[in-house]
Order: structure tokens, then sequence, then C-alpha cells
């Protein structure tokens, strides 16, 4: 039965390939209010990533960002990986879910952390597009108390 699990497996693996699209690349940039522990400011992002659009509306992706913020009391940096699950609800417009991990500096104070969220995509043209995306993450600390960082940001995409 094992066997038979995996071979099953194997082959819709194989055969996602088959009634795929190509993939989209693209370089992102935007803008997000972000919430560290209450403290509200402006964050910015930039980032690269990849998604993939099933024949049957389905799509999958990953996006790998790097991001800035300038705190009343220092700055934060970040870099995080994006997962995201979702469908093409009407011809242009994307939903999807995303599950992701992110490492910060909170004023030189390391934390890392995983988190969820949503986000709908709507292409502008061909090669530019907008998304407007929420995420949430539980954020763990070395020298401070652990913080919940949450961000709302619209982001430019630019395909290639």
């Amino acid at each position: 039965m094992k066997k038979m699990v995996c071979l099953i497996s194997v082959a819709a693996v194989l055969g996602m390939n088959a009634y795929a699209r190509d993939y989209v690349e693209d370089v992102h940039g935007g803008i997000s209010h972000a919430s560290i522990d209450g403290e509200h400011k402006a964050a910015y992002n930039i980032g690269y990533g990849i998604t993939k659009t099933l024949d049957n509306k389905v799509l999958f992706g990953v996006a790998f960002n790097g991001e800035y913020a300038n705190l009343s009391d220092g700055s934060m940096y970040g870099a995080g990986t994006d997962f995201k699950l979702g469908y093409n609800v009407w011809e242009k417009l994307n939903a999807y879910g995303i599950v992701g991990a992110k490492l910060q500096s909170v004023d030189g104070n390391a934390g890392y952390g995983l988190g969820y969220g949503l986000g709908v995509d709507y292409p502008i043209t061909r090669a530019i597009s907008a998304a407007v995306e929420y995420k949430s993450y539980n954020m763990n600390a070395s020298n401070i108390p652990d913080y919940d960082y949450k961000t709302l940001g619209l982001n430019l995409k630019y395909a290639f």
C-alpha cells in the first residue's frame, strides 16, 4: 500500500508539470505599515519571487524578501521567505494564503519567527502587477522579550 501511495504521489507531481504554465519570476518592492509589539512604523521591502499557475487555476510560489524599518529607538533589518498557495479567482485577480519564516535584527537583537498571512495581486500591465498582503509573525528574540510583528503592505512586482 505504501508503495502504491508513493507511486501515485510521484506520478501526480510529474503530471503537474505537463498541465502547468511556465514559472513567472519577479522582482518586487514596496512599503508596509508595520507593527512591532504595538509600535507602528513604515517598513520598506525588496525581493524576488517565483510563481507557477496550473491549468486548473491553482497557484503556488515562493518569495525571498529583505526589509528595513526605522524605529523610534533604533532600526529593524529583516530577511524572510514566504510560501504561497492560492487560486486565480477571476481572469486576472489572484488570492493566496502565505506561510513564512523571518529573521530580524531589532536594535541589534536577533530574532526569528514563523508567520502566516493573506494576499491578493492584480496585473496592471503584462509585466507589472500590484499586490496587497497582510502578514503576522510570532518572533522569538535573543536579548529582548518575544514580540509580534505584523505588516499590511503594498508591493509592485515586475515579472520577467
